[in-house]
């Protein structure tokens, strides 16, 4: 888990390219996210994540993002070495008792009550907090939640990795950083151009999360 006096580690979610996986040596990201969701624009194949494996360091953490995920799932993500498991959606009893990997516990914010029904448990070793709609590009009320989040990192989260998530780029990840402190930031949409990640945008968005 990160200092949360220091930068925040980094997440960059929605690889699809073999070539993104070069971006992400270079900046040093902390974690890559592979979506496995087929309503998504960046979902990808077991086939195709494992290939991008290959091209990335072996010090990025790959994470398997997933929207109520069965067991068989999860046993392939496990099968294609993801380091983690993100659950959006449901999270269900037999996945939580029977995963063999961490798991990032995802709660998608459309108001800040809405963390209360978060689950607790040994294997849940992060809460990613994420607007209304994944993916969209769209940030949730950072100011609004910032209290219920201070309270969730002083019981639920204590312990935890809390990632954020949600509409973030170069143009207010700082804000973001400064409001809420989390341990890693996620970037999806905010780092992306026509044809996926655009590598001006991701070292902007990284030198700024890092101040260098």
């Amino acid at each position: 888990m990160a200092n949360r006096r220091g930068s925040p580690q980094i997440k960059i979610c929605g690889i699809t390219q073999a070539w993104e996986a070069f971006y992400l040596n270079e900046v040093h990201a902390e974690y890559a996210g592979f979506v496995f969701w087929q309503k998504s624009k960046r979902n990808v194949s077991f086939t195709q994540a494992e290939e991008i494996h290959k091209f990335l360091a072996k010090s990025i953490k790959r994470v398997a993002v997933t929207v109520s995920p069965d067991l068989q799932l999860v046993r392939r993500a496990e099968q294609a070495g993801f380091d983690i498991l993100q659950v959006h959606g449901e999270l269900q009893g037999e996945v939580l008792r029977q995963c063999n990997i961490p798991i990032w516990r995802a709660c998608n914010l459309q108001e800040p009550q809405d963390m209360n029904g978060l689950e607790l448990d040994r294997k849940i070793t992060g809460y990613v907090l994420d607007a209304k709609e994944a993916g969209s590009g769209e940030t949730f009320d950072w100011a609004g939640s910032r209290t219920a989040v201070e309270r969730m990192k002083a019981t639920v989260f204590a312990g935890k990795t809390f990632v954020l998530a949600g509409g973030l780029g170069p143009q207010n990840i700082k804000e973001a950083v400064r409001t809420l402190e989390p341990d890693v930031v996620d970037v999806s949409t905010g780092v992306e151009g026509a044809k996926g990640k655009e590598k001006s945008l991701l070292l902007d968005f990284v030198r700024k999360v890092r101040g260098s």
